[in-house]
Order: structure tokens, then sequence, then C-alpha cells
């Protein structure tokens, strides 16, 4: 049903797009210059008493508890002792009331250096998480006491962390009336005994990225410190995986988000620490202060530099030491998509001129979706009604979302539903003894084209890198349906198409440590807690629709039982006649009326 050297003449931009991507190849923007050592007086003993004494104290500190509350009076008096102009900021989530405290040691200029540390736990006694954090802040109030500086420096203890990072987006909605806000340093698990992934997480809830030099310069501190700079970023094919479906954890992804410069320094990576390392004992005073330290540094190092840290690009993948800017990639993702769209519309007139029918079979595409949006009403009714825990506004870390009985059986019912009503929807139970269509028709795959299509370029307009990712199954998806290679290699041809879905799943199965049930059910929580905008939701049941449309076009060739295509010279690709069937006016065979 194609054209072939339509569809190849299609890809001279996609040349030029490639072009045009490799030389705007980029060097990462500089690091700023360290402030001395000599000013950075984080004492890790003093801290460590403090994550004792809040512990044994108020060992419930998870959101809007008792414990939480006598935490945040505790932050307040400790900032008032230093001197720091501290106000607190009380408002509701919901139903919860939590409460930000901030102090803020005025400075020579306007521009705020912002440090934040999450006051809830995420579990009991969680000491290496928010208790560390906690009283790496009141520390960090210690050393401002009296202390002149270039910026103002506002120290903020937030609620509402497990929850959605709350406090975090309430305080980005006032810091920017204050003065301009060049960083945000955010404190996470500052006590944990070891690491189990970066050091260092700028990782946004969109397809913007973290400030750049922000985060060279963060490295070099933690380098100076700690000994570490951080870790990689991650391979290319990893970033995009992240880029192209972005879960950003912790209060850096709602602030980048907004637009706020902000990274965030964890002592035991981008996940909180394992529940087995968040006691008292496990909090070693060494280790605690090395990285009180580092941000210790890292804030003197934004404080004294007149100028905030260079971003680079928005959104950008490193390549080789190289960045690949995100309107690149985009300008790439957009010329690989125009071959399969330009090939879909001639594909969609040779259709209309040899009157094959296309409008039935986009009705039939379009059933394809119904079970999976019958899902996704399901999940949300589940949430509804209670039966499914409500999910917060901003992704959970994992093992805030424990896998158990409950959590097993929603997941299986919304399975379930997807698949009972994809029986019902194709095959004949519901069609009381009326023949199934038949997807070998040509028009069934120009419908699956177009659509495809259509999702690819919403995808696109959304988020360029999931445009990107899609450009492997567009192209695979376009030649199964509309191209007549044999039946084997349509099923290879769909199974191929699946690879980037595969890479993003394994990219995130790696880094956040689960298992396909713990998949599943944190991908239930970030649907339903609109982590995954409706419209994203959307268009993700439209793919796995399309999906089906395609497996079921390859599966009903392999059913008939296609065979290749055998080419006789002249014939133009088609296949040979067999005479003994060709009629001729008259009607009977042209081998019988010559005998």
């Amino acid at each position: 049903m194609i054209e072939p050297r339509i569809y190849r003449a299609a890809f001279l931009p996609a040349l030029l797009g490639l072009v045009v991507a490799m030389f705007s190849l980029e060097s990462p923007p500089r690091p700023l210059q360290q402030a001395a050592p000599a000013d950075v007086l984080f004492e890790g003993s003093a801290a460590a008493n403090t994550v004792r004494s809040i512990v044994q104290r108020t060992p419930d500190r998870r959101t809007g508890s008792p414990g939480e509350q006598a935490v945040a009076a505790r932050v307040t008096s400790a900032f008032r002792h230093f001197g720091l102009q501290t106000s607190i900021d009380r408002f509701k989530d919901g139903n919860t009331s939590l409460t930000n405290v901030m102090a803020r040691r005025p400075g020579v200029s306007r521009h705020q250096v912002v440090v934040i540390a999450a006051r809830d736990a995420l579990s009991v006694p969680d000491a290496t998480g928010s208790a560390a954090d906690t009283a790496a802040l009141m520390e960090f109030g210690r050393v401002l006491q009296g202390r002149a500086t270039q910026k103002t420096v506002v120290l903020a203890s937030v609620g509402g962390g497990t929850g959605g990072e709350a406090g975090a987006r309430r305080l980005a909605q006032h810091l920017g009336s204050i003065g301009p806000v060049d960083a945000v340093i955010v404190l996470s698990n500052m006590g944990a005994p070891h690491s189990h992934g970066p050091l260092l997480v700028d990782w946004s809830n969109n397809a913007t990225r973290g400030n750049l030099g922000l985060r060279r310069t963060a490295a070099n501190a933690l380098r100076n410190e700690v000994g570490e700079d951080g870790g990689p970023a991650g391979s290319a094919p990893a970033q995009i995986a992240r880029l192209a479906f972005p879960v950003g954890l912790g209060a850096q992804g709602v602030l980048i988000e907004d637009g706020v410069t902000a990274i965030r320094v964890s002592a035991s990576g981008e996940l909180a620490a394992p529940r087995g390392e968040r006691q008292v004992s496990d909090v070693h005073p060494v280790r605690y202060e090395e990285f009180g330290r580092a941000a210790l540094r890292l804030l003197f190092t934004l404080d004294e530099q007149p100028r905030p840290p260079d971003h680079g690009p928005r959104s950008y993948v490193t390549v080789g030491g190289r960045l690949a800017p995100g309107w690149a990639l985009s300008l790439l993702a957009i010329t690989l998509i125009l071959p399969v769209l330009v090939a879909s519309i001639d594909a969609l007139a040779r259709a209309r001129r040899r009157g094959a029918p296309v409008l039935p079979w986009l009705a039939w595409v379009a059933a394809g979706t119904v079970p999976f949006l019958a899902g996704l009403a399901l999940a949300e009714l589940l949430v509804l009604v209670g039966i499914a825990t409500d999910a917060p506004a901003a992704p959970l870390d994992p093992s805030a979302a424990p896998v158990d009985a409950s959590a097993v059986g929603v997941v299986v019912a919304v399975v379930l539903t997807i698949a009972l009503v994809w029986i019902l929807m194709r095959t004949s139970l519901l069609r009381r003894g009326r023949r199934l269509p038949d997807p070998t028709e040509p028009g069934a795959g120009v419908a699956i084209t177009l659509v495809l299509c259509g999702l690819t370029l919403a995808s696109w307009a959304i988020n360029p890198f999931t445009g990107l990712a899609l450009v492997l199954p567009l192209h695979l998806w376009m030649l199964a349906v509309l191209t007549g290679v044999r039946a084997r290699t349509r099923i290879w041809m769909t199974l191929a198409g699946l690879l980037p879905a595969a890479a993003i799943v394994a990219t995130y199965a790696q880094q956040f440590r689960m298992g396909p049930v713990e998949g599943g059910w944190y991908l239930f929580f970030l649907v339903t807690g609109h982590q995954v905008g409706l419209v994203s939701a959307l268009l993700g049941c439209v793919a796995l629709g399309v999906l089906g449309s395609v497996a079921a076009v390859a599966l009903a060739h392999a059913r008939r039982g296609d065979p290749d295509v055998p080419h006789v010279p002249g014939s133009g690709g088609r296949p040979p006649v067999d005479r003994r069937s060709v009629s001729g006016p008259a009607g009977p065979p042209l081998e019988r009326v010559r005998r």
C-alpha cells in the first residue's frame, strides 16, 4: 500500500535533522569557583546528637502528626535562637494541616540561595532521613549565626515531603515575591550510611532538567569533601528514557518543573535509604559531617559568586562529555516522524482510489482503545470510592508505596478488566454470529498508521522525547501493516517496536529497584495521582490500543499463512497468475476453452 520511493524521499529532512543535531553538540557550562575550605564549619558530632534527640523525643514524625508539629516548633525555636529572621507559614494540603518554617539571613543582595529539608518522616524512626536532614538544617542555622552573607540565605524546614512535596510547592510560590532565586539546595537522607545511587539528583517531572552549571559546582563540592563527584547522569539511552517518561523524586522534581533552579544532595542516592538503614545507630558522624560540609561548601560557593550558575540548555542529553540540546533532538524527532506521515497519507489516497474502505477500520482501531480506557476508568473509580490509596500530587519514593495484598488485588482487577473488555470486543461473543472483520484488508493498515501518526505527533507536541521514543515503533509498525512482508517478519516487527518501552521499563526497574508487581503498583500511583497527566494517560491508552491492532493484523496474516511474494521479472513485483483460475469474458476457464 505504500510507494517505497516516496517513503525513502521523505527521509531527506531527517538527514538534515541528523546533521543539525550533530553540529549542535556543545560543551557543558563551567562550574563556579569553590569557596575556601575554612568557611565550612559543619560539626558532624553535634548534628548527630541532635538527630538522636529528635528521634528520642518524637520518634513518629509522619506527615501532619503531633510529632512532626513538635519538630516544627523545635526548629522555629532554634532558628530564632541563632538570630535569624524566622517566619511560620501554616497551610492545608487536602485535609492535612502543614507548616513551613523559614529562616532568613539577609545579605547585601536580594538574590536568594535557599536550603530545603523535609521534616516529615517516611517511617518510624527515619533517623537517617528526615531527622538527619532537619538536624543538618539546624546546624546550618548555627553556622550562619552572626555571619555576613553576600546574598540572602533562606533555610526552610518544610512539611508534606512524603505527601507530594506539598511544602516545597508552597515555598516555591512565595520565594519569587521576595527576590530572584539563584539556586535551591535540597538536603536528603544526609545521615544514610551507604549510597545506592547518584548523590546528586536533578531530574524533573517534565522534559526539563536541572541547572548543569549548578550540578557541576555541586559535584566539585562533593569531590572536595566526600571524595565522590555525585555519579554520572547515565547513558544517553537511559537519559532519553527518563526524559520520555519523566519521574522526578524529591523536592527538586516539583521545583524544577516550576522553573526554579534546584538540585538535591542525597547521601543515600536517588531513593531513600533501605528500611534496615534508618536507625540512629546507622548515622555515622564522620560520613554525616562530610555530606554536611559538602552542602555548606556549595551554599557558600553560591553565596560568594556574583552571578548564578550558568544553566546551559533547559533540556539536554549528555553524549561523551558534550551536550545534545533538547531543541536539536526535538527537530530530529519530527523529521523522523515525517516519512511515515507522508507514506500514510499516500496510502490513504491509494486506498480511496481503489475503493478500499478506511473509515470503518478507524472505528475498529478506536474500539481497540476501549479496554484500556475501561482499565483507566476503573483505576480512578477505585481511588474515588476509597478501595485504592489516593496518590499525592508528586511522585513518591517507592518505599512509601509498599505492595501488599490490597495493592495486588487492585492491579489484578484492573488487568482483568482490560482483558475481559478486550475479549468481548475483539471476539464474536457480542456479535451474534456475525463474522469478525478481516484485519488483512488494506484499509486496516491505513487506519492503524493514520492513528499512529496522530498519536506520535500529539506525544511529540507534549514531550519531544516521548515522540522520539515512538519513532521506532512508528516505522516498524507501519511497515508491518502496509507492506507485503512475510507473516513471521510482521510479528518480529511488532515485537521490535516494543524495544523503546522495554528500555524505559528496564531503566526505572534498575534505578528504582522494582520488580514487575512493584512496577505495576507504582505506575498505578503515577496515573491515579495524575503525575502522568490526563492527556498523557489517554494517549497511553491509544498507544496500547494501536499495539493491539498491529498485533491483530500480524496474527491474521500468520493464520492465513501468507507466503513470500516471489518476484517475477517484468511483473512489477506482482505474484504470478494461475491461468487455470482466470475466467474469460463468457465465464468458463480459458484452459477448458482451449481444449
